[in-house]
């Protein structure tokens, strides 16, 4: 099997990440036939220890720092995230370096023909994302991986992911995001996600909001598995977008004592602190042969990047900064903007915005227009859902009286190419603004392509 054909198996598949008009009904049964194939295949999950990793916002960042500081102590680490910016094999990462076309090729033509065996119906039955989480439990077990960090792919409970053994879960921030798969309140989101707690199995969180954190209570007393939670177990201060900061364990609240100071973390943001907290909680759980102190675990974080995470490019002298993100709701907006008022205060900004068919529009754009002099209201090519330009302005033009703005104070424009739509952003802007470009994953991936092979090229 070529690379391409082992793409086209599994492009042939349903792909719940492009549509996701699915039932919730059958999925256990379906969890059920996906663990007793991988069983089939010689249980690759039970080969290395698990970290499960679930939440709305913050589980790649938090994957990528814990990734970091077991890679200083000298750990083969395996990673699983999703979505991708670029290629689908950056999913599957072992020590930082992405899975060869040549690797992905050999392995699924593994996985192909051992289906066929178990039952020839399921090579049609199984989903994009479970073929990915059956691939990479195989991939990994044949790199040797001592960790491997599993990131779910949508909500907890019944997400393919969840057919592991974990030795650790964790469970980051949560906010309102895929409220039709996961329910209307953050306690519907938290039963979901809380799904992948497991009997006797720490989970560590920073999940602070009372309702969800109820719900999740309610859980780990049903499994009976310790629970270590931000500002119960275990702290970081100060939280801001940029100074150092301390992360230390509480007396008699967790089995690990320890107090680390000068701490940072290269990727901007007050949250960025929380998904390093979370990762220095589970780097500690994890010590065994792999000894931790203080300075393997600073230069872990301070290694750990995930690109278009509130990613700021400095420009040159007379060029302006431009930051590009991939918040898509209403939390990572208002994450977005707080950060870029600590780091870039009372400069004028300007905005590139694209999102997805059935995200929060406006509330993302209530935070968003009050903090930009201009925005392009634009769509990605990459998807087939993206929410068409002029439905966005005419939302916006809806929400500029309620924030009480006018039409001089925040001016809307549509583009439809995202990528003219930068250009003309960037010829309004001068050396002293800030451009930026949020919404989506897909708009941030474009654009911030487009900026490094494009723009940059041009300044130079």
């Amino acid at each position: 099997m070529s690379f391409t054909e082992a793409l086209n198996f599994l492009n042939s598949r349903r792909n719940f990440e492009l549509s996701r008009n699915f039932e919730m009904n059958g999925l256990v049964e379906r969890l059920e036939r996906l663990r007793a194939f991988v069983n089939y295949l010689g249980y690759p999950d039970k080969k290395y220890k698990i970290v499960h990793v679930a939440g709305t916002k913050g589980k790649g960042s938090t994957c990528v720092l814990l990734e970091s500081i077991l890679l200083e102590a000298g750990a083969v680490v395996g990673r699983f995230t999703s979505p991708h910016l670029y290629s689908f094999l950056e999913r599957f990462t072992i020590n930082g370096v992405s899975c060869s076309e040549s690797e992905f090729a050999e392995i699924m033509l593994y996985i192909r023909d051992k289906i066929s065996k178990f039952d020839s119906k399921l090579l049609v039955d199984f989903t994009f994302f479970e073929l990915l989480t059956i691939f990479a439990f195989e991939y990994f077990a044949r790199s040797l991986a001592d960790f491997v960090l599993l990131e779910v792919g949508l909500g907890g409970r019944f997400d393919a992911t969840n057919i592991c053994f974990p030795t650790i879960t964790v469970i980051a921030n949560l906010s309102f995001d895929h409220i039709e798969q996961l329910g209307p309140t953050l306690r519907d989101i938290a039963r979901e996600k809380g799904g992948i707690i497991k009997a006797g199995v720490p989970l560590i969180s920073s999940v602070c909001s009372a309702e969800p954190r109820t719900e999740l209570c309610e859980i780990i007393e049903t499994c009976k598995a310790p629970a270590y939670f931000l500002g119960e177990a275990f702290d970081v201060d100060p939280i801001t977008a940029v100074e150092n900061f301390q992360f230390k364990t509480k007396k008699g609240k967790f089995p690990v004592q320890a107090e680390i100071d000068n701490l940072n973390v290269c990727m901007p943001g007050r949250h960025q602190r929380h998904n390093a907290s979370l990762a220095i909680a589970s780097a500690l759980l994890l010590q065994d042969k792999f000894i931790l102190n203080a300075n393997l675990i600073r230069n872990g974080l301070m290694k750990g990047f995930l690109p278009a995470r509130i990613e700021v490019f400095q420009g040159t002298n007379d060029e302006p900064v431009f930051v590009v993100d991939g918040a898509h709701n209403k939390a990572s907006t208002e994450m977005f903007i707080d950060t870029l008022s600590e780091l870039f205060p009372n400069k004028r900004k300007l905005l590139v915005f694209g999102t997805t068919i059935g995200k929060d529009v406006d509330g993302m754009l209530m935070c968003l227009l009050p903090n930009f002099k201009t925005v392009f209201m634009t769509q990605y090519s990459s998807s087939a859902r993206c929410f068409p330009p002029v439905g966005l302005k005419t939302i916006a033009d809806a929400i500029l009286p309620v924030r009480k703005l006018s039409k001089d104070e925040c001016k809307i424009r549509v583009v439809y190419d995202c990528m003219l739509a930068l250009r003309q952003c960037f010829a309004l802007a001068d050396k002293n603004d800030i451009v930026c470009a949020t919404g989506s994953i897909y708009l941030a991936a474009e654009l911030r392509n487009f900026y490094l092979n494009n723009i940059i090229k041009k300044k130079i």
